[in-house]
């Protein structure tokens, strides 16, 4: 019996002991930081401007030029009743933040202000049996995320650069997706989509 149980106290201590040679007292293990594409130590977002449309609400009718339009399995509509369109004005009133990111096309830190995908899909109250929705840039360029990803938050619809100017074509706006704090959805920079111009919901 006294064997038996000084052969248990050996198997219980042998973790602490292998601990204990491995990882010697002062000796701290660094997390390692993984700089792959939207997985990054980033500053939490902030609140640029509190939203302004209330969502039982209309989303009005553009008066500037159209940046982007949302088609498909939607319930709100305006102008038309076949899309909803979006000027710079309507978009910023969904509420806007400042997010910084890390492109990895350009592979640095990058400043954005927006509007999270998640408020921009519930301002166009997807209907029963929508799935993802399907973006389509100015150059034909498509990409597809899940509304579960996209509920997941994470994915801001940026509209402007850091300073609050708006982004340039040649810098891939008006409007262009960027995935804030490391997101899975952003793994891929292949869903970094810019020149953004359509979101349909399926």
């Amino acid at each position: 019996m006294r064997v038996a149980n000084a052969f248990l106290c050996f198997r219980l201590a042998l973790p602490l002991i292998l601990v204990a040679l491995l990882f010697p007292a002062g000796c701290a293990v660094q997390p390692r930081l993984n700089t792959t594409a939207g997985v990054q130590p980033t500053e939490a977002p902030v609140v640029v401007a509190p939203p302004r449309w209330q969502p039982d609400g209309p989303v009005q009718a553009p008066s500037g030029p159209v940046v982007l339009t949302l088609t498909g399995k939607i319930g709100q509509r305006n102008v038309d009743r076949s899309a909803l369109h979006f000027d710079a004005a309507i978009l910023d009133e969904l509420g806007v933040v400042k997010a910084k990111v890390y492109d990895p096309w350009v592979k640095q830190e990058l400043e954005f202000q927006g509007v999270w995908m998640n408020d921009l899909i519930n301002a166009a109250k997807p209907t029963s049996g929508a799935q993802s929705i399907h973006l389509t840039a100015l150059d034909n360029y498509q990409v597809d995320l899940s509304l579960t990803d996209v509920r997941a938050g994470g994915i801001l619809l940026a509209t402007k650069r850091g300073d609050g100017t708006p982004i340039p074509l040649e810098e891939g706006g008006p409007t262009r997706v960027v995935f804030v704090g490391g997101v899975p959805s952003g793994a891929s920079a292949d869903q970094w989509i810019w020149n953004l111009t359509m979101i349909d919901v399926r």
